[in-house]
């Protein structure tokens, strides 16, 4: 009994013991977690910050990357393809720190250089180690986390950047971005093309790219053409364009060779119009839509004894009438009216293109006018001087009236058919004889008609003779004999070659010529 006491005592005191244990041991546990719960958030927040300064790294021996931490090769890729990873680095940090190729260019006498963001908080620090660069970008947390999209909206705004960015890089037409220097911050492919054919297709880009196109006028927008010479000589054409946007220029290029070609086709054949129009002796007048002179040749001062200064100052058609009126250059209209239903009807019929006069000035020279439409409403008159056309012609005229009334004195009957058969020429004596007007029937009838009348005014059985004369004309052969006309009267028929393959056929009374009788019966055989 005494034994089981004990026991039981000891076993109290042993509960006593591990009961007082446990109790000092959840005190010390809890007064050190009051200890250490104000040290949590501050922990968590260190952790956090930790994270948020793992930098880019990037390691480059000379401008060959040798390693780069997996967000750095990510920021890579955001760069303009066809250059270097060194170019494309340059290209994405350079427009943030101005001062990069600077710094970079010295590191290897500085031996290390920290570089801070114009206007922000994004930070490179470089090292030199041994010939190898190592760059080191930290982006502060806030440009991570601050506005961060949902990740559908993230996907869209992905693939709108990737479309983007492929259409601007497959754009035919080189477009560029410049800093406030002038130097170029970015480029697409097909500017970088450009660079390859103006430097040669195995040159290596280099950052910054050369400009290849001159600088837009100071403060403006306004398009220019500019000339770029490739490699190979050849020179390329481009309007440039330059816009603003978000404090930046902006630049696009667009190709003009074809536009080129054409304008300086447009003003090789204007020069060559233009050359001709001032050896052309006809005058050339051509008036606008508003009847304003807006072309002319040097011709239209010789003719009408212009002024220069006149004709250049665009006068418009009823002032260059007038002036020639006054100048006594053109015919002297009866009255005023009569002068302005002329100039009316002489602009309505040059438009609708059916004008055509002949002026005969009191000087006695005669100008030929022709008026023409031309497109847009505009017409155009031409001033031919044919004095010695109308003089020459009047020459003509007066010996050919000459010659006419020189064969109309004759007695004798005359007729010449040309080479084609035609009536060409006749007499007075030939119409009274035959009945027929030559000024009638002159170049309309031709042998078989000329001896069909023949044989209608002849006796039946001459009949042989006329058919005769019309072979032997028609031969051109020389020939005498004679036959009876209905009157009775004996005709004395003469044949004979002229000019020209023109043949004349004479007829005259017998009577008259009494010894034609014995060559007239040895031609008949």
């Amino acid at each position: 009994m005494i034994r089981r006491r004990r026991v039981a005592g000891q076993n109290m005191t042993f509960d006593w013991v591990f009961a007082l244990i446990l109790g000092v041991t959840s005190v010390a546990t809890a007064a050190l977690s009051l200890a250490l719960l104000p040290l949590v958030p501050r922990l968590g927040r260190a952790a956090k910050a930790a994270r948020s300064d793992i930098d880019m790294v990037f390691l480059f021996d000379g401008e060959q990357l040798v390693d780069a931490t997996p967000e750095a090769r990510r920021f890579l890729a955001g760069g303009p393809s066809g250059l270097s990873d060194w170019h494309r680095l340059c290209a994405l940090v350079g427009p943030r720190f101005p001062e990069f190729r600077d710094r970079i260019a010295r590191l290897d006498r500085d031996g290390s250089t920290l570089m801070t963001e114009a206007g922000g908080r994004a930070q490179i620090f470089a090292k030199w180690l041994d010939g190898v660069v190592r760059l080191s970008l930290h982006l502060p947390e806030e440009e991570r986390a601050l506005d961060a999209p949902d990740p559908q909206s993230l996907a869209a705004m992905a693939a709108e950047l990737t479309t983007l960015r492929d259409v601007v890089e497959a754009m035919p037409t080189p477009a560029w971005q410049e800093d406030e220097e002038g130097a170029v911050a970015w480029a697409n492919s097909a500017y970088l093309g450009l660079v390859r054919q103006c430097q040669g297709e195995g040159t290596q880009l280099n950052w910054p790219l050369p400009a290849l196109f001159s600088p837009p006028d100071e403060g403006g927008h306004a398009p220019h053409r500019d000339v770029i010479q490739t490699r190979d000589g050849a020179e390329r054409w481009f309007d440039c364009v330059s816009v603003m946007a978000d404090g930046a220029r902006l630049r696009f290029a667009l190709p003009a060779d074809a536009a080129v070609r054409a304008e300086t086709a447009l003003r090789n054949f204007v020069q060559t119009l233009t050359k001709t129009f001032a050896e052309l002796p006809i005058g050339l007048a051509v008036f606008n839509r508003a009847r304003e002179l807006v072309l002319f040749n040097p011709a239209m001062l010789d003719l009408f004894n212009l002024e220069p200064e006149f004709l250049t100052a665009r006068p418009t058609l009823v002032a260059v009438l007038d002036r020639l009126r006054e100048t006594r250059m053109m015919p002297e209209p009866k009255d005023y009216r009569t002068w302005r239903e002329q100039i009316v009807r002489l602009e309505r019929d040059a438009q609708n293109g059916v004008y055509a006069d002949t002026w005969t000035l009191p000087s006695g020279h005669v100008y030929r006018v022709t008026g023409r439409p031309h497109p847009d409403g505009a017409v155009a008159f031409l001033f031919e001087d044919i004095s010695a056309e109308m003089s020459l012609t009047r020459r003509f005229r007066g010996e050919i009236e000459t010659g006419q009334a020189v064969i109309d004195s004759l007695d004798e009957a005359i007729a010449v058919f040309s080479g084609a058969g035609l009536l060409t020429m006749s007499n007075a004596a030939y119409a009274e004889l035959w009945g027929e007007d030559p000024m009638l029937v002159m170049g309309t009838t031709d042998i078989a008609g000329a001896t069909a009348i023949w044989q209608q005014n002849c006796m039946p059985e001459e009949t042989g003779t006329a058919v005769e004369l019309s072979r032997l004309i028609r031969q051109r052969k020389p020939w005498a004999g004679s036959m009876v006309h209905r009157d009775g009267r004996r005709l004395a028929c003469r044949l004979r070659p002229v000019g020209g393959g023109a043949v004349l056929v004479g007829f005259r009374p017998d009577c008259l010529a009494p010894s034609i009788e014995s060559p007239v019966s040895r031609a008949a055989g």
